[in-house]
């Protein structure tokens, strides 16, 4: 599993040194194991009110990749946006676990 933010602002800012346009989103990218391992199940979710959402919210595949490749596919999407294209933008990549599965037990 990996997890990145993607935040796009306006270079414009308020008298609190925020950007007058802020959005961002949480990319998970998870390895399908049932399909194969190079295949990676990507989920975007805004995390921020009134971002644009014209991407459907559903988890999309993205064939024969890396995890880094499935960040940059949902980045891609995400550029596309009419409302984020103009924006400045960048990616911050929180977490990244081995692709091997492991067990987990509650005790």
């Amino acid at each position: 599993m990996a997890l990145a933010t993607i935040t796009f602002w306006e270079q414009s800012f308020n008298q609190h040194g925020i950007p007058d346009t802020f959005h961002s989103y949480l990319v998970s990218v998870f390895v399908n194991h049932i399909i194969g391992r190079g295949d990676k199940i990507v989920k975007i979710v805004p995390l921020t009110l009134d971002s644009p959402k014209s991407f459907s919210e559903r988890p999309f595949i993205v064939k024969n990749s890396t995890k880094e490749m499935a960040i940059n596919e949902a980045f891609n999407m995400l550029k596309e946006l009419p409302e984020l294209n103009e924006l400045e933008c960048c990616i911050n990549n929180l977490k990244t676990e081995e692709e091997s599965p492991k067990l987990v037990s509650n005790w």
